[in-house]
């Protein structure tokens, strides 16, 4: 007798642990599949904020296109500008540094006197 309950209890509780078991493995899948589901949606939210930022650096790239080119007329201009007044500032550095007067001013020569 006492050894039919043990059996019967024995069995309950493989039936309790089978059943938890179960209940587990059937929550893992649920979780996994929500899992999934979450990860397609992030996934292709992220695609369209990649492909919204890609187009928009498109603009990016024209826009830097068009700032390259002006900058490449602005440096055209400037070398234009040297290439013109090159001369000119020369000739007043070279003027400037042989004509040096070489006279003591009156207020110097005073003090020697």
């Amino acid at each position: 007798e006492y050894l039919m309950k043990l059996t019967e209890a024995e069995q309950r509780s493989n039936e309790i642990v089978r059943k938890a078991q179960e209940s587990r493995e059937k929550r893992l899948k649920e979780a996994k599949f929500d899992a999934e589901q979450e990860l397609g949606k992030m996934r292709q939210e992220l695609e369209q904020e990649y492909n919204s930022a890609s187009q928009g650096n498109q603009g990016g790239d024209e826009e830097l296109q068009q700032l390259q080119e002006e900058y490449s007329k602005k440096t055209q201009e400037v070398h234009k500008q040297y290439e013109a007044h090159k001369q000119e500032a020369l000739d007043f550095l070279i003027e400037t540094v042989l004509n040096v007067n070489i006279e003591v001013p009156a207020v110097v020569k005073g003090k020697f006197s």
